[in-house]
């Protein structure tokens, strides 16, 4: 062989190592929906997602072990009015524990898991909650509970809000424990997950010159502007077997 021949050999296995490296994840992530409601500039929202979770390797995805959510740059949060709930309470108590100006959206989605070799789905809520409501340590609790064919509740780690990489802006980051729903079974993964985050349903009283009146926490507050072509949105999934994966979806900028 020749000495070109060898450095097109080379080349070749070098690409092909590059391809084949843990990054070019056995996990795929598809955002299949992304938006805010009311969906108009410089407003109060609800930011609203889904995204599914397949696996090339089989019927059960990685068990999700970090998620990164990262909304537009612009995005701004205005937390006057909020409450906040303890982590130990709500894991003791539930979600009653927590006052109502606490909450910060919901969610769920499907479940998977394997006993032997027999596969369970299972339905799965989360409840968002806040943890720290002060400027720059803003937190959020995050209640899992699942009760279809098994019974399972619990906290996970506070997840701080984040400033994310160009060009998104605000997330927030969460660590997610290892789900072990039977003794038995594989540790726990997902089919698919769901959110609504926001406080813009949330209203508190406050008194003015005397008198009391209600407020709305105003929470999620969109830019005032939309650059062409719409928001960038943005998960980063890392799973247990060691891959990450980054799921993009632009929003379309309000119509005026």
């Amino acid at each position: 062989m020749t000495a070109g021949a060898r450095w097109v050999v080379a080349v070749l296995c070098a690409a092909f190592l590059l391809w084949a490296a843990p990054a070019g994840a056995e996990e795929t992530v598809s955002i299949t929906e992304a938006g805010f409601s009311p969906d108009k500039l410089g407003v109060p929202t609800n930011a609203f997602g889904r995204a599914t979770i397949t696996s090339t390797a089989g019927p059960v995805p990685s068990p999700i072990r970090h998620v990164n959510v990262y909304g537009p740059a612009g995005v701004t949060l205005d937390l006057r009015g909020s409450g906040v709930c303890n982590k130990e309470s709500l894991e003791r108590l539930g979600t009653q524990a927590c006052p109502a100006n606490s909450r910060a959206g919901f969610g769920g989605g499907q479940g998977i898991y394997m006993i032997g070799k027999e596969l369970v789905e299972e339905e799965y809520t989360i409840d968002f909650f806040l943890a720290d409501n002060r400027p720059g340590h803003v937190s959020l609790l995050v209640y899992l509970t699942g009760s279809k064919p098994v019974s399972i509740e619990m906290v996970f780690p506070p997840a701080p809000v984040i400033q994310g990489p160009k060009p998104y802006g605000l997330g927030f980051s969460v660590e997610v424990p290892e789900i072990k729903v039977l003794p038995e079974a594989s540790n726990a993964s997902a089919k698919s997950a769901f959110l609504t985050l926001g406080a813009h349903n949330v209203a508190y009283y406050r008194m003015v010159h005397g008198k009391r009146k209600l407020f709305h926490v105003k929470g999620i507050i969109l830019p005032k502007s939309c650059p062409r072509g719409g928001w960038p949105v943005a998960s980063q999934f890392s799973f247990e077997d060691g891959s990450t994966v980054m799921a993009k979806r632009t929003v379309p900028c309000p119509r005026r």
